[in-house]
């Protein structure tokens, strides 16, 4: 009887820790892309979710193959940087090309606050409650073979914003593999870190 009840007690912990880790949340400014997929698309994908990303963002961008070996140079980490350097890039040329910077700086699909059990942005359409979304998160400390995260998720709330045809969107994850929230909840708790970390550097 006691070990039953304390086996249950540790399983109860357990669950409640792992709720707490997805919902711990931060603050960030991350390039995302979005779009709104029809029901009929999502009743019939929803159990394969990798054809709707296709459809929607085109097959996904890989990490080539490295067979030769350069003597202290890790060529596949090496492919990354530049990827994700070209993607920097295009933020750059964006907010240059952008004719109201103002504008740009609530960059909807860019200021987000992220979670493992969802995220908000402001998005300039305004959604409504209960549209799925497919977004493609780029997290910048994502591993060597990965610069991006593909998610759907299910509108929540939306807000206007002070600023014209912006919306403060709240999403709920759908459908969301337990790897992909893995590494969700990892770079939340690396964000963290890495802002904790900035803010004692300035009070120092």
């Amino acid at each position: 009887g006691y070990n039953d009840i304390d086996s249950k007690n540790f399983q109860e912990n357990k669950m409640t820790k792992e709720s707490l880790r997805g919902h711990v949340r931060v603050d960030d400014i991350l390039k995302v892309d979005y779009l709104k997929v029809s029901k009929k698309d999502y009743k019939n994908c929803k159990s394969n979710p990798e054809v709707i990303f296709k459809n929607t963002f085109g097959a996904p961008i890989k990490v080539p193959e490295v067979e030769e070996k350069t003597e202290g140079v890790d060529l596949e980490l090496l492919y990354n940087l530049i990827y994700q350097a070209n993607q920097k890039i295009d933020r750059i040329l964006d907010m240059l090309e952008s004719k109201d910077n103002e504008t740009h700086a609530f960059a909807g699909s860019e200021c987000i606050n992220i979670s493992g059990s969802g995220m908000r942005f402001a998005a300039n359409h305004r959604f409504s409650i209960d549209d799925i979304i497919a977004l493609r998160v780029f997290l910048p400390l994502a591993s060597a073979s990965r610069s991006s995260i593909n998610v759907l998720g299910k509108v929540k709330t939306v807000t206007q914003t002070d600023s014209k045809n912006r919306y403060d969107t709240t999403i709920k994850f759908k459908n969301l593999s337990e790897d992909d929230r893995e590494i969700i909840i990892r770079y939340v708790f690396t964000r963290q870190r890495e802002l904790l970390r900035i803010s004692s550097d300035l009070k120092t």
